[in-house]
């Protein structure tokens, strides 16, 4: 425990579970653009297996980004079965790099975007980006998108919104673990806003510093991961030299590998257990040399005593 200062954690896939509610409110929030734009229906387009794939290419932490590609690669260039649809949204995704939509609007320029960029109003502030404010309302729901963003819904107002199908995975007793050990200094590093966070983390929000905490949807989009910001933000807060970084994709470990080289060890460890493909995701953390791998956070306590300690 002596080797590291703190320990720093993603949300998503590693405190949470969010197969059934961000998952699927980009499957969802997809199926509803795509019938309202073109009139088409895309009942089932988007797979687990395409949404992992774009988070790989480490550039699409955040879910809209990923939303928004789907939508733009589809209404680029239809495709006339949804077997053909599945293949051509692959070939995008693995095209896509760690500059997120950027690589993707590059990859579809050969089939003219602009006029659907147009109608999709993205990257831009929620209350003017069409598939923005869909993702929002559909995700948070109209009680928690108004609080969010001070707005009424729109578009969407699900009966229950996803964000309810958010399932805490780490256990109090880890927390608490963690919290002595590192007398306090543990901080959230996610692409979720507070108000999403708090939500979902009521249960063990105590055990965080909250000023060392960085939500990064509430902070300008060029900090967005993998960008250093949030790790060397976090770290400065508690004056750490040191820390262990808990993640589960590609842009955890690339924002942990950058933010290294202007503080000081940070240890990655990669979260495989609630990936849309485990197998995959861990087989993909041993290739990119992450420090250690496991199944679940609540891990994490052996892990750095056992595992990064030597």
């Amino acid at each position: 425990m002596a080797d590291f200062d703190c320990a720093l954690f993603d949300i998503d896939g590693v405190l949470v579970d969010i197969r059934k509610s961000y998952n699927e409110a980009i499957k969802k929030a997809v199926e509803f653009v795509l019938l309202q734009v073109s009139g088409k229906k895309y009942k089932n387009l988007v797979s687990d297996g395409l949404i992992l794939k774009f988070r790989q290419a480490g550039g699409f932490n955040n879910d809209t980004d990923t939303t928004y590609a789907i939508a733009l690669a589809m209404l680029a260039n239809p495709q006339k079965t949804i077997t053909a649809a599945r293949k051509f949204l692959m070939q995008v995704a693995q095209n896509a790099d760690e500059t997120g939509i950027l690589s993707v609007e590059k990859f579809l320029s050969r089939y003219g975007i602009e006029k659907h960029r147009q109608v999709l109003v993205y990257p831009a502030p929620v209350k003017d980006s069409y598939v923005g404010r869909v993702f929002d309302e559909l995700f948070y729901g109209p009680e928690l998108f108004q609080k969010q963003n001070g707005l009424e819904p729109k578009y969407c107002r699900p009966a229950r919104p996803f964000i309810k199908n958010d399932r805490l995975v780490v256990s109090k007793k880890t927390m608490k673990i963690l919290h002595d050990r590192f007398d306090g200094k543990l901080a959230i590093v996610s692409g979720r806003s507070w108000l999403a966070a708090e939500y979902s983390l009521k249960p063990v929000m105590d055990y965080f510093n909250i000023d060392a905490c960085v939500f990064l949807e509430d902070e300008k989009r060029e900090y967005a991961k993998p960008s250093p910001y949030a790790i060397k933000r976090a770290m400065g807060v508690m004056k750490a030299k040191t820390a262990v970084y808990a993640g589960d994709s590609e842009e955890d470990m690339l924002m942990a590998r950058r933010a290294e080289k202007e503080t000081g060890k940070i240890s990655f460890v990669g979260i495989y257990g609630f990936s849309p493909q485990p197998a995959k995701t861990a087989k993909l953390f041993k290739e990119h040399g992450a420090e250690a791998i496991c199944r679940s956070v609540d891990s994490l306590p052996t892990i750095i005593n056992k595992v990064l300690a030597t």
